[in-house]
């Protein structure tokens, strides 16, 4: 059995570039928290264990330390979650995703763009040079979801810090992403109650409002949604935004298309989710029963890790996968998931790419980094969403 050490996953592992996997698509490994987990990484194989009914996310709280299994607390709830799996997982997610109908989150595209268009402002105003991190990676995907639930912004930067302690990985104590959850949870637990006596057109209320065949969302059902949601709505998205201009400063000539051509956004969208993994580990799955993936037996009880951001680099699948390539015609990527679990706010992530990519390289034409040595640049490997530190620029 292959051992895998942090030390196998350097911190350039988060830049995108190859890193040590078994040559098999599907291998059992030693994890550095001492669990041993079946890694899923060919691309066909990964798409099957992330829609298998005999694999479950429901790992509970003595599940693997190293993925998302139980990282809401869900076993100290006796309600349905987003962990679940068949019919009470299908409930939960059709009523959570009433608010997100398309014609709502498109929608948002207005609100998207004023709020990418007050980060630029400001950034222009101060700058150069400018943290392209500090100035739009973050606090847009932030405001976003914040705005979703309607939180004051005063008290935005309280879920900020609880949502950094929740998502790391090594350097921090139980009892601290402990204290992060029971802190988030009993926030929320108020903006639940006020919005049961005064509902409003946030995130929140269309969650408590929602019914279906008379069915509806528990008050600890919708707080659970709204760790899961607000968590993961702007982590990812913070990543991607940052790590996308990282990887176009690394292409000029198509940095120079993106410019010339708002056609290509799109496409320039789905290569950096493909492209530019949002995190090494993945949510942890247990086997509910015996079941056969990639050549191999998986036993009842044993982990099973599939990783996206392999799949994406299957060569089985993307011709020339370690190519970045804005124009790639070969689709399909899982970088935001596949079957009943896939990102329930897919469609808003893709939007807020789209406007923050095309309008800072609108804005700003003569955008580059203060760095010439991209490589240079330091990532944070502690944690579940990878991502650059900063992104120092001028123009």
């Amino acid at each position: 059995m292959q051992q895998i050490t942090v030390s196998d996953y350097p911190s350039a592992a988060f830049t995108g570039d190859p890193v040590p996997l078994p040559e098999e698509p599907v291998a059992q490994v030693r994890l550095p928290s001492g669990d041993t987990v079946w890694l899923v990484s060919g691309y066909d194989e990964v798409r099957i264990a992330l829609a298998h009914p005999l694999l479950s996310r429901d790992v509970g709280k003595h599940g693997p330390r190293a993925g998302t299994g139980g990282a809401m607390g869900t076993s100290r709830w006796d309600v349905r979650t987003l962990q679940n799996d068949g019919a009470a997982h299908g409930e939960l997610r059709r009523l959570a995703a009433r608010p997100f109908t398309p014609r709502r989150v498109e929608g948002l595209r207005r609100r998207v763009q004023e709020l990418t268009d007050g980060c630029l402002d400001a950034m222009e105003e101060s700058g150069p040079p400018a943290d392209l991190l500090g100035a739009l990676a973050q606090p847009l995907p932030i405001a976003v979801i914040m705005e979703l639930f309607a939180v004051p912004e005063r008290d935005r930067e309280d879920f900020v810090r609880w949502s950094d302690r929740i998502v790391t990985l090594f350097g921090i104590t139980e009892q601290e992403v402990d204290d992060a959850h029971a802190a988030m949870r009993a926030y929320l637990d108020g903006l639940i109650a006020e919005r049961r006596a005064r509902p409003g057109d946030d995130l929140l209320s269309g969650w408590l409002t929602a019914q279906e065949g008379g069915d509806r969302l528990s008050d600890e059902e919708v707080n659970l949604l709204a760790q899961s949601v607000l968590i993961a709505g702007f982590e990812t998205t913070v990543s991607a935004i940052g790590a996308g201009m990282w990887r176009l400063f690394q292409h000029p000539e198509q940095l120079a298309a993106v410019r010339a051509d708002r056609g290509l956004l799109r496409g320039t969208v789905e290569e950096i989710l493909r492209h530019q993994p949002m995190g090494l580990f993945f949510s942890m799955m247990v086997a509910r029963g015996e079941l056969e993936l990639g050549g191999v037996t998986i036993r009842a009880g044993e982990a099973v890790m599939p990783l996206p951001h392999a799949a994406n680099r299957d060569a089985a699948r993307f011709a020339d996968p370690a190519r970045f390539d804005i124009r790639r015609a070969n689709t399909g990527h899982l970088g935001l998931g596949h079957g009943p679990h896939s990102c329930l706010g897919a469609a808003l992530a893709r939007i807020e790419l789209e406007v923050a990519i095309g309008t800072l390289n609108r804005r700003f034409p003569g955008l580059r980094p203060v760095d010439t040595d991209l490589t240079a640049l330091a990532w944070r490997g502690d944690r579940l969403v990878c991502g650059l530190r900063e992104l120092p620029v001028r123009w």
